[in-house]
């Protein structure tokens, strides 16, 4: 796994949300809509096997079995931004002055692991 590319991940639930509310607003243009947190891949594989072992212990990931590596070692067939996190500035500023911002915040990688566990169907779109 790359440890050096970074971006923010997005749980889709969290992307749905958002869309949602800007379309209820009247918003339009181009929004990034994401999560907060900035993690290489690595480390949002590591996290993933944590929270997957805690929540499925009979069936344990073993994240030693995860390397990290870099980009130009990674042999990806296509090339890859080291970068490619995203700011949600203008999204958060739309909310704020349309009176919504409080019913969007994107939940942290394990939350949103935890939610799709929680919930694999999904609930309907506001809950």
């Amino acid at each position: 796994m790359p440890a050096d590319q970074v971006n923010t991940p997005t749980y889709n639930r969290d992307l749905a949300t958002a869309t949602k509310l800007l379309v209820d607003i009247g918003a339009s243009g181009l929004y990034n809509v994401s999560g907060e947190e900035v993690l290489g891949r690595y480390d949002f594989a590591r996290a993933a096997c944590v929270v997957l072992n805690e929540l499925r212990p009979a069936v344990p990931l073993d994240a030693g079995l995860l390397t990290s590596v870099t980009t130009s070692n990674a042999g990806q067939a296509a090339k890859r931004p080291l970068d490619s996190g995203l700011k949600l500035d203008k999204l958060n500023a739309t909310l704020a002055d349309a009176g919504v911002a409080h019913l969007w915040k994107p939940r942290s990688v394990q939350e949103a692991l935890k939610d799709w566990l929680a919930n694999p169907r999904g609930k309907p779109l506001g809950q």
